[in-house]
Order: structure tokens, then C-alpha cells, then sequence
């Protein structure tokens, strides 16, 4: 029900409207009925089902939420035009959380269409945890189109949105500054940029897993053209630039031209092109540090990395291994200053090593480094834009303060390979100082709203407790692997923290969801 609170003060003076809860249907059956209602600082929130509709935020400053979640709220733009417009200068006050978002074509902008999903023009709302899926656009930005704005994206599945013969087909930015963090981007589908375009932008693109997009000229996963981008703490793998119209598709995983980038702690792995697997520069001038670049494959040439631009690039603490290409699988083209790498078949440079990184389980993604890596406390602490913590996190705090080369820092750690689902088990790795003990793996009944100080850490577990301890101390190269961590009858949704405690080194917390 619509619950509003009014003060009125004595003596003539106006009355004060506190923020109001509109409810869909209950109050209004359309959403869009509900907006036109709101009023700056309301809170919009749509019961589950399936509104077919597109709606227009007009400018307001009020959040618009599903009561239960994007799996059970769905805008269907029924082909229609975009699913949701922003194009009243919204800011970040504006809303947009917890819907899936489908079904969009689009609209109207100069002699395209443009923002199947979302249509942003000089606007920059927050869009967060939504599904952003199967919208199209004839255009740019089959998922969102943002022209002239500063949105943040977060937490959002975007997958199976396309833009029709043009660019961007989960997202497309021009004049922009967003920042895209927490977001999973798999199966889209445009000419340039598979998952996102951007152009003459400044974006933070941050600890995102972009995997099986696919372009057909150049940027499988992401492709820039006058832009300056941090990205940073991504997962980018198995995106594909295959050949379209053009006899030649580059860049499978990033694609630069005329950019500025600064490229830190990112995975980029097993993408694929006719040229430049993992990273292709043109007339770019990037400054790439401890990243992981890893099992990229180019038809022709340069499996890792392609420079053409005669301006200065910087590779330091990064490593380039198991890149495959019949011609410089590993770098090829004008590179000018590459310290303190690992590449495999070597490279001159002050600090650069040719030794395998031993990776953990790199066919299944796994790249984080063993204690006897060649890489651990390899790196330079002097490196340009050196992150002060690795793509998960964990501090970069290698043996005298040397650290790591590539996108993991050794460090007591906690995580889990695979999924967990019923009927079948998963791997908890433990990675900690080598013949430490104790070690001691907890499960909890949940996460602490505010984690307890410890000597030895933060401990985020609420109790109860359920201590799981191996007596054995750590292996030689700290690395400790548990079968079978969860029980297979939970059902699914159920989530179940764990951290784990090596010697007097807390972990990071680590959250499992029965799939």
C-alpha cells in the first residue's frame, strides 16, 4: 500500500512531504503510472510478475525497485522502443535496481537506433543489480546506450543483447565517464566491442567477468577509440573476434585505438582472433602492470599482445604465457619498455624471467601462483600505477616488499573452484605460508554486518560455528585443496561463508551459493 507522512507545523507555516512507498500493483498497475505519481526521494516497488511496458524515468530523482529480485520482476519492452529511458538529467539518485530488463529495440538517436535495455542521454542514474538480457538495437548499445552522461553500473548480469551490424552490444558509451563495477557480461554480440564500446570516454571499468562475447571486426570483449579507461581487477576470457565482412577480426579480448589505458591486475585469457588473442594497441599509448595474460590465441600473429603505435608503452610486473599465434605468440609489434615480466621464450628488460608462473589450474581458469612460483616477489615495487592490492584484493605485500608478477599476489587466501550443487561436491583451495599450523577452515550460519578484530585479522563469521581443522600444516608450496566442502542436500540459494585461518593469518571471506 502507498504509505505517505506528512508533518504539518502550527502556525501557518507550510507542510514538510517526507519521502513516500509506492507499491506496483497495488497503488498503480503500471509502473510508468507510478512514476508520473512520485516525487523526488520516493521509492517506487513493483511487485513480481512481468509488466510489459517502457517506461521513462522523466527526469525524477526516486528509486524504482522490485520487492523480490530481477529472477521473478521483469520489464518486457515488448520490441517496442528502449525498455527504460533517462534523458531528464537524471543523476545518481535516480534508481534502477533489481529487474530483468528485455525485449528492447531501442531508440531513435540521429540515424541509428541506440539502448535496447537502457537509453541514457545526458543523464547518469544508477543501474544496479538488474538482468540486462536479449535486447537489440540497430544501432549502438544493444544492452545500454549512454550519450553524454556518467552512469554507475553495478552488479548487473548483461548477456545475450546485440547490436545489430554497429557497436557496443552489451553497452555503448560516447562522452562518458561510468563506472561499471561487479558486473557479468557473457554473449553478446556486435561489429565492435562484443560487450562494450566506448568512445572519447573515461571510464573505471573494475572487477568485472567478461566472458563469451564475440565481435566481428575488433574488441570480442571490449574495444576503445579515443578514450581513456582504468580497467582494472576484470576477468577477461573467452571472447572471440571472428571474421565478418572483413577478411581480418582483431583484438579478441581489448581493443585500443588512439586510447590512453591504464591496465591493472586483469585476467585476460583464452580469447581468440585472427590477430592479437588477448590485446590489440593501434596508435595507443598504454601503461599495462601486473596483469595475468594467459592462453590467448591469434590466427596469424601476436597471441597476447599487438602494438602498432610508435608512442611509448609500458609492460612491468605482467605475465605472458601460454599465448599461442604461429608468428610472436606472446608480444609482437613496437614495444618500448617491458621490466619485470614473466613471458615465455623471454624478452630483454631489466627484472624479465622465462620460467613457467606455475599457475594452479589454468585450463579451468585457476591462475593464481603456488609459494614456489618464479614470479612471487618478483616484480618492481617502483612499477607504474602499482595497485596496492591484487584482482582479489588481497594486499600486495610480497618478501621484503617486493611484489608478485601478474594479476594474484601470493598471500593467505581462501576460495572455491567450481560450483556447488546438489549431488555433487566442490575444491576449497587454501593458499598460506608452506609448513604452517595450525590450519583451520570455519563455516559460519552467515556474514557479520560489521566484522570482529582479531590478532590475527577481521573474522566476518556470525556463529554458529563449524570448525573444520586439518592438523597437517601447509604443504611446501602453500597450496591446500578440500574436497567436498559443502553438504550436496542444501537446496539451492542456500549461502554459506567460509574463511579460513593458516598459522595466525585470517583469510578473506568467502561466500558459497548452492547452485
Amino acid at each position: 500500500m502507498k504509505s505517505v507522512v506528512i508533518l504539518v507545523v502550527l502556525l501557518g507555516l507550510s507542510p514538510i512531504a517526507f519521502s513516500v512507498e509506492i507499491f506496483v500493483p497495488d497503488d498503480y498497475t503500471k509502473i510508468q503510472d507510478a512514476i508520473n505519481a512520485a516525487l523526488d526521494g520516493d521509492t517506487i516497488v513493483v511487485r513480481p510478475g512481468t509488466y510489459v511496458e517502457n517506461i521513462d524515468f522523466s527526469g525524477k530523482a526516486i528509486t524504482v525497485q522490485s520487492e523480490q529480485g530481477a529472477a521473478v520482476t521483469t520489464i518486457d519492452g515488448n520490441q517496442a522502443g528502449c525498455v527504460v529511458t533517462f534523458q531528464g538529467g537524471e543523476g545518481l539518485d535516480s534508481v534502477l535496481e533489481g529487474f530483468t530488463v528485455t525485449n528492447g529495440s531501442g531508440t531513435w538517436h540521429m540515424s541509428y537506433t541506440g539502448g535496447g535495455g537502457i537509453y541514457c542521454e545526458t543523464s547518469s542514474p544508477t543501474i544496479t543489480n538488474n538482468t540486462i538480457s536479449n535486447n537489440t538495437a540497430n544501432g549502438r548499445g544493444g544492452g545500454i546506450y549512454c550519450y553524454a552522461g556518467s552512469p554507475a553500473i553495478t552488479k548487473n548480469t548483461i548477456t545475450g543483447n546485440v547490436a545489430d551490424n554497429s557497436i557496443g552490444g552489451g553497452l555503448f558509451f560516447s562522452k562518458s565517464s561510468p563506472a561499471i563495477i561487479n558486473n557479468t557480461f557473457s554473449d553478446n554480440r556486435a561489429d565492435w566491442g562484443g560487450a562494450i564500446y566506448f568512445s572519447n570516454a573515461s571510464p573505471t571499468i573494475a572487477n568485472n567477468t567478461i566472458s563469451g562475447n564475440t565481435a566481428y571486426f575488433y574488441g570480442g570483449g571490449i574495444s576503445f577509440s579515443g578514450s581513456s579507461p582504468i580497467i582494472t581487477g576484470n576477468t577477461i576470457s573467452g571472447n572471440t573476434a571472428k571474421p565478418g565482412i572483413s577478411s581480418k577480426a582483431c583484438a579478441g579480448g581489448i581493443h585500443f585505438y588512439n586510447s590512453t589505458p591504464i591496465i591493472t591486475n586483469n585476467i585476460i585469457s583464452d580469447n581468440k582472433a585472427d590477430i592479437a588473442g588477448g590485446i590489440y594497441c593501434d596508435w595507443s599509448t598504454p601503461v599495462i602492470t601486473n596483469n595475468t595474460i594467459s592462453g590467448n590465441t591469434a590466427h596469424d600473429f601476436a597471441g597476447g599482445i599487438w602494438l602498432s603505435s610508435p608512442t611509448p608503452t609500458y609492460i612491468t610486473n605482467t605475465i605472458l604465457w601460454g599465448n599461442v599465434a604461429p608468428l610472436d605468440p606472446e608480444i609482437c609489434g613496437k614495444i618500448t619498455l617491458v621490466t619485470y615480466c614473466d613471458i615465455k621464450g623471454g624478452w630483454p628488460g631489466t627484472g624479465n624471467i622465462d620460467a613457467d608462473p606455475l599457475f594452479l589450474d589454468p585450463a579451468n581458469g585457476d591462475f593464481h601462483i603456488p609459494f614456489d612460483s618464479p614470479c612471487r616477489s618478483a616484480g618492481d615495487r617502483n612499477a607504474p600505477n602499482l595497485p596496492g592490492s591484487d584482482f582479489e584484493g588481497d594486499p600486495r605485500t610480497g618478501l621484503f616488499a617486493f611484489p608478485d608478477i601478474g594479476a594474484d599476489e601470493f598471500h593467505t587466501h581462501f576460495y572455491v573452484n567450481g560450483t556447488v550443487s546438489q549431488g555433487s561436491s566442490a575444491t576449497g583451495v587454501i593458499i598460506g605460508w608452506p609448513k604452517t599450523n595450525p590450519v583451520m577452515l570455519i563455516s559460519g550460519s552467515g556474514v557479520l554486518p560489521t566484522p570482529d578484530p582479531t590478532p590475527y585479522g577481521d573474522f566476518w563469521l556470525m556463529p554458529p560455528w563449524d570448525h573444520r581443522v586439518h592438523f597437517n600444516a601447509m604443504p611446501d608450496n602453500g597450496v591446500r585443496f578440500i574436497d567436498r566442502l559443502v553438504s550436496t542436500g542444501l537446496p539451492p540459494g542456500t549461502q554459506i561463508p567460509f574463511q579460513a585461518l593458516v598459522g595466525t593469518e585470517l583469510s578473506n571471506l568467502w561466500v558459497v551459493e548452492v547452485e
